[in-house]
């Protein structure tokens, strides 16, 4: 029996656009447009796959990439990092393009590292920046030492994340939590740390 591989989606790349605060609704409106398309793209495939097994053709269906156009001055750590899960998930199925896009600041550089290496662009002029947690605790003593763990938990996940996918000196991530400075960069600066594979 012969062996075919089509892909079905020639031409056709989704796009999803990530902008403003991170937030629930940003969550939200990622999930809803990932849904979406796994379902148009699902009924393609199925369609697709039963027109040629009906000729005994054996079949791959290769699906289109996901271009995510990203712009943000940050916003919720745990809105930050389900985002992030969810675009690492998509990987399985689908190439994954983030494209960054004016300003890159606090949550959103996290979000964008959801993406290889090689799929992580940015425009000339984009701005990224980096700084520490930023939050309060009140009530209670134990309360409050309850909520400066947390944060220390949620640092160890940004600062694993950046180390693991990027290659921004261990001092400069040290100096940032520190010395509670923000830390602006070009998106050359951003090319040369491999926070981005190139700029477009």
């Amino acid at each position: 029996m012969p062996e075919f591989t089509i892909k079905t989606f020639d031409t056709k790349i989704h796009n999803i656009y990530l902008k403003g605060d991170v937030d629930e609704e940003m969550w939200q409106t990622l999930v809803d447009k990932i849904n979406e398309i796994k379902s148009a793209d699902d009924d393609i495939a199925d369609q697709n796959l039963a027109s040629l097994m009906s000729v005994g053709i054996e079949a791959e269906i290769i699906r289109p990439s996901i271009n995510i156009y990203l712009s943000t001055f940050g916003g919720y750590i745990y809105d930050m990092l389900s985002i992030y899960d969810e675009i690492k998930s998509l990987k399985d199925e689908y190439k994954v393009n983030i494209y960054c896009v004016g300003k890159i600041m606090s949550a959103g550089t996290i979000i964008m590292l959801a993406a290889d290496y090689e799929h992580r662009f940015a425009y000339p002029s984009t701005t990224f920046m980096y700084h520490t947690l930023a939050g309060g605790a009140f009530g209670k003593i134990k309360d409050i030492e309850e909520n400066a763990e947390e944060c220390k938990r949620l640092h160890k996940i940004m600062w694993n994340i950046y180390k693991e996918n990027t290659a921004i000196p261990d001092d400069k991530l040290d100096e940032i939590y520190k010395c509670k400075k923000d830390w602006y960069i070009t998106a050359e600066q951003a090319k040369k740390y491999k926070i981005i594979s190139k700029i477009l």
